[in-house]
């Protein structure tokens, strides 16, 4: 490698990009207290409010802004990252293929890790599986990659017109699969949990049901990631100030589109509506917090409101697996044991409990070192070489 290629140094960082990232944990946090504490598939999840219409309104307020719309925001700012990697190497005439496929290779192994040791809910393997396809679409020019993202997003949205097959449903399997899951995620060892992953076969299909589970998502994903890309091509956050009528009608759009196909699934409970839900109100709520979080940067006031989320957002690798470790604990039986009993309103009130420890530690951390934990490693596998870590006094 050529000596010259090095990891994004402090003063080239993009404050807004980290800002969104620092937004994207805490909404996926949000989304997944569900998760942590009802299983996988949220099956049970109507059977339990110990709290009544306190635990239906926690639960509203995190399918219509939490669920579906972070997952996809952090698959924007990936593939943006990615693309501005792309364009710094080879502005150094350096061999991007190399840096890339080894960074790739590096989350894989770690995604693959978090999936099965901490968290089956993992989203950096599909990621990193994804990422490698990235890699060829990243060779498009501007307009292919804004072509190809909104035919993958339309792809998946197409499911809205698919008809729910009657005769033959998941919904069996998946009940079978959440008892044996609640079961083992109550009262069973770390050493079971782990089994469990290592054996369950959600969907009943053996490999061919994990297949089907992240080829969806990757396509899902694989949007995302190349409409990031091209955005970063086009440069539009590196002078909001400049495009802020773009984002001003970005985020009118997203707004009067996106929150509307989100609310309809609470009030139609049907398998069309949740795909609304899931697959165009999703992204274009992911857009619509981009959007707010780019334009509110461009004042003084907004970015300082702002900038304890990109503290977070420089950490977010880290902190994404902090919050698997500390949520697993929190309600498994190999910890605390609070797994299904607690309800929505206080899953989510602890949600924002641990999100201001992780604002407070991650603003103490990087007054001492200049990136986290897991980041120092990642750049160490990427670069080959040992980054700086800690500031000087």
């Amino acid at each position: 490698m050529n000596s010259h290629s090095r990891p994004l140094q402090e003063g080239e960082r993009i404050v807004t990009l980290d800002m969104m990232r620092g937004l994207a944990l805490l909404g996926i946090l949000i989304a997944n207290s569900l998760h942590f504490q009802y299983g996988l598939f949220v099956s049970d999840i109507h059977q339990l409010y110990p709290l009544g219409i306190v635990d239906h309104i926690a639960e509203g307020f995190i399918l219509v802004f939490a669920q579906a719309s972070f997952y996809t925001l952090f698959s924007f700012l990936f593939g943006y990252g990615m693309a501005f990697l792309k364009e710094r190497l080879e502005q150094r005439d350096l061999r991007f293929g190399v840096v890339y496929f080894r960074r790739t290779f590096i989350l894989l192994i770690v995604g693959f890790i978090h999936g099965v040791f901490i968290w089956d809910g993992d989203i950096l393997f599909v990621y990193a599986l994804t990422a490698f396809i990235l890699f060829f679409f990243l060779k498009l020019k501007e307009r292919g990659l804004l072509i190809w993202s909104f035919l993958l997003l339309f792809l998946m949205a197409l499911s809205i017109a698919s008809p729910e097959d009657d005769s033959f449903s998941l919904d069996d399997q998946l009940l079978q699969y959440s008892i044996e899951e609640k079961e083992v995620l109550m009262s069973g060892s770390y050493s079971e949990v782990v089994h469990f992953r290592f054996t369950s076969d959600p969907l009943g299909l053996g490999w061919a049901g994990d297949m089907i589970i992240n080829a969806t998502a990757m396509v899902s994903v694989l949007g995302m990631f190349l409409l990031g890309a091209f955005v970063a091509r086009k440069k539009w956050l590196l002078d909001v100030a400049s495009n802020r009528p773009l984002f001003k009608r970005v985020w009118w759009i997203t707004l009067l589109i996106g929150f509307p196909c989100k609310i309809a699934y609470l009030f139609i409970d049907n398998y069309a509506y949740e795909m609304l839900h899931t697959t165009v109100g999703g992204p274009l709520v992911a857009m619509f917090y981009a959007s707010s979080i780019a334009l509110l940067a461009t004042n003084e006031r907004g970015r300082k409101l702002l900038e304890p989320l990109s503290n977070v957002g420089r950490l977010s690798l880290t902190n994404y697996l902090l919050q698997s470790i500390i949520f697993t604990t929190l309600f498994y039986g190999y910890g605390l044991g609070l797994y299904s009993s607690i309800g929505t309103f206080m899953g989510l009130l602890l949600v924002f409990l641990f999100f201001t420890l992780q604002l407070l530690a991650s603003k103490w951390w990087l007054n001492r070192f200049y990136i986290g934990p897991f980041e120092w490693f990642w750049r160490w596998g990427t670069y080959l070489s040992i980054p700086k870590i800690r500031r000087d006094k």
